[in-house]
């Protein structure tokens, strides 16, 4: 079933015009809500979900449509996390977490999807026609969810006016905080930008850009002998669903982790206008196929050398060691 789902979703996407996909699209998102009628998950909108961040200092832990392939074991094997039932059993147990302290967040796209631009509502359409009910499934309707979108504000929204101002409540998250931010080695998060320019001070543990949770225990425990040397730190996490388990396991020793996913590279691409998803300099973009990957060098000198200054430890990938 994982290999038919993934190869019929590759057949819609390489042969089918984008018209009829759209088209195929709505239908199947119909189809998906009378089948689901009754169990759709409650799920606070953006505004709510960061409001509760700031005013609880919950952790999150966020479930995207790439989380929920890596529970089902379906991500594309050229993806940068390998599918293993270790992942799949790790991924489903923070989901089922039931702890004041942590927020879970899963997209808000089950009672409607007319906030998204046409590309994200063909998306979201096509995606839940293929795989939604097996969502349903693990979902809970009666538990609160939160909006796994909050750190993906601009590119999918049709209306971009408001941007601003949700990168301004944002900011509040990390407002004179200290932080640490655990990473791939290339995302570079907050570099040559102003997004974390309010914030104490920062420290960088950057992990592998590909297959980090081969490398779990490694950075689970660098963040840990971090934190017991620091009063009050926010541990922000970039690195796909490594980080949505991170979030989840660190609440038992009261570390509040964020997982903030491809929060920054949003922020760049909202201060570049842009459109569309596009290769941003110095960083890696896992979206862009080819160009996101080519990473150049930090090009300017203040920003290379306050990242270099940044960075108290590297963990290298099992590739990588060889």
């Amino acid at each position: 079933m994982r290999e038919t789902t993934s190869q019929m979703r590759r057949i819609i996407n390489r042969i089918i015009p984008f018209k009829i996909k759209y088209f195929l699209s709505i239908i199947l998102y119909k189809y998906f809500k009378l089948r689901i009628k009754g169990k759709e998950p409650h799920v606070k909108g953006f505004e709510e979900t960061v409001n509760y961040i700031i005013n609880n200092g919950v952790s999150v832990s966020r479930f995207g449509d790439g989380e929920f392939q890596w529970i089902f074991q379906n991500r594309s094997e050229r993806n940068f996390e390998k599918n293993s039932p270790i992942l799949s059993e790790e991924l489903l147990k923070s989901l089922k977490v039931n702890d004041k302290r942590l927020m879970i967040c899963i997209p808000d796209i089950f009672n409607g999807l007319d906030q998204y631009n046409i590309e994200a509502r063909e998306y979201w359409g096509l995606f839940l026609g293929l795989y939604g009910r097996s969502w349903i499934s693990i979902l809970n309707k009666n538990k609160q969810y939160y909006d796994t979108q909050f750190t993906r504000p601009y590119m999918d929204y049709n209306n971009k006016e408001n941007a601003k101002k949700k990168f301004e409540l944002l900011k509040k998250i990390w407002e004179k905080r200290d932080i640490l931010i655990v990473e791939g080695e290339k995302s570079r998060f907050g570099v040559a930008d102003d997004l974390l320019d309010n914030a104490g001070k920062i420290n960088r543990i950057l992990a592998p850009s590909e297959n980090a949770f081969e490398k779990y225990d490694e950075i689970y425990q660098s963040i840990l002998d971090y934190v017991n040397l620091k009063d009050n730190v926010l541990v922000l996490v970039s690195l796909g669903p490594t980080a949505t388990i991170l979030a989840a396991n660190l609440i038992k020793y009261g570390v509040q982790t964020i997982d903030i996913g491809h929060l920054d590279i949003e922020y760049n691409w909202y201060l570049m206008g842009s459109t569309t998803k596009q290769a941003v300099e110095g960083k890696y973009v896992n979206e862009v196929v080819t160009k996101g990957y080519k990473v150049n060098e930090i090009t300017d000198d203040l920003s290379k050398k306050n990242y270099e200054l940044q960075i108290i430890e590297r963990i290298e990938g099992k590739d990588e060691c060889n």
